[in-house]
């Protein structure tokens, strides 16, 4: 008997010391077999008694273009066995990121993009976690858009995200339509505050969901680069929300975005001294003066979503019509349309 335990423990311990060697080059293989992507991990640690492995630093960089930046870079993952649904007669495991960052980016040349488009993602994700995912929740993260091509250069984000998606497999609701819930919430470049919710079934090929979302209480201020570069407006106060619900079915999207701006601010006679701006500017604040809502001081609009994911379609009269309507019928509603998402058809 004391053999057999000794031959145990040896066992567990040569399982632990290859591992220890063997993991990280196989994580660094799948990261590197990305199509136009390479990656790499610093260190990844293994802790049997739980079920579970560690990694600690992975980034993910694209491989064409000048982006200094990477696509994914996560301090932490852990990936453990999920205990509890075993109850339910399935082996699934929980993802648990600590500071995740998203980086939407284009190069200094303007030529390349990086946003993840054009590439399974559903492949390493498999290849890494062996074992389904059901819980997955996130920590101090960070999502963010970078124009290096951009003059000034255009940094927008969004920081300190939380979150959790629960059911990613369907362990518990196994007759719900969309079984799994999201729950995010963060704070934007500006001061704004972000909260996501909703519902969706991440089974189909083409997942479906129903979200909620609110950007609230953004320092117009802070996106002066960002209408500077793609605009030439210079920002010189107010506040920007943004409400939007969308639903995803059989690839079919269909909801709205609203937003919000109030107490636009754009010119400062005292700072523009390019009379070719001035003059640009001007005309864009009288376009805005004219077509803010005199009682709530707002200048909004609501535009409908549809279409499928790959090419969702907008209707700029639409939009335009929103902007007057707001402006002289009706003033939008700040917040969530209770109507729902979508527009009849």
């Amino acid at each position: 008997m004391g053999t057999l335990l000794v031959l145990f423990i040896g066992g567990l311990i040569a399982a632990r010391l290859y591992l220890n060697v063997w993991l990280p080059r196989y994580v660094n293989h799948v990261l590197n077999n990305i199509k136009g992507y390479e990656g790499s991990v610093e260190g990844i640690d293994i802790a049997l008694y739980r079920g579970a492995y560690v990694i600690h630093n992975l980034k993910l960089f694209k491989t064409t273009g000048k982006i200094p930046v990477p696509f994914i870079d996560v301090e932490k993952a852990d990936l453990s066995i999920e205990w509890g649904a075993l109850f339910h007669g399935r082996i699934v495991s929980n993802l648990d990121l600590e500071k995740p960052v998203i980086n939407f980016a284009v190069d200094k040349s303007g030529k390349t993009t990086q946003t993840g488009a054009n590439v399974d993602w559903t492949k390493p994700i498999k290849d890494l976690a062996p074992v389904d995912i059901n819980i997955v929740n996130f920590h101090n993260g960070k999502l963010t858009y970078q124009d290096f091509s951009a003059t000034p250069k255009v940094n927008i984000y969004i920081h300190n995200m939380a979150g959790e998606v629960r059911n990613l497999r369907n362990v518990v609701e196994k007759s719900e339509p969309l079984p799994s819930t999201i729950l995010v919430h963060g704070d934007s470049i500006g001061h704004g505050a972000l909260n996501i919710k909703g519902r969706m079934n991440i089974l189909k090929e083409v997942p479906d969901m129903d979200l909620d979302a609110k950007l609230e209480n953004v320092n117009l201020t802070a996106l002066s680069d960002y209408s500077n570069a793609y605009a030439s407006v210079d920002i010189r106060g107010g506040k920007l929300s943004v409400y939007s619900e969308i639903k995803v079915k059989d690839n079919h999207v269909s909801g709205y975005v609203k937003p919000i701006a109030s107490d636009i601010s754009l010119i400062d006679l005292r700072k523009e001294t390019n009379p070719l701006k001035l003059a640009w500017e001007s005309v864009v604040a009288v376009v805005v003066d004219i077509f803010t809502n005199r009682s709530h001081d707002q200048f909004a609009t609501r535009i409908p979503l549809n279409g499928n994911l790959d090419s969702i379609k907008t209707n700029t009269w639409t939009a335009i019509g929103g902007i007057i309507r707001n402006a002289f019928v009706q003033a939008l509603s700040k917040g969530l349309d209770p109507s729902g998402p979508g527009d009849k058809k």
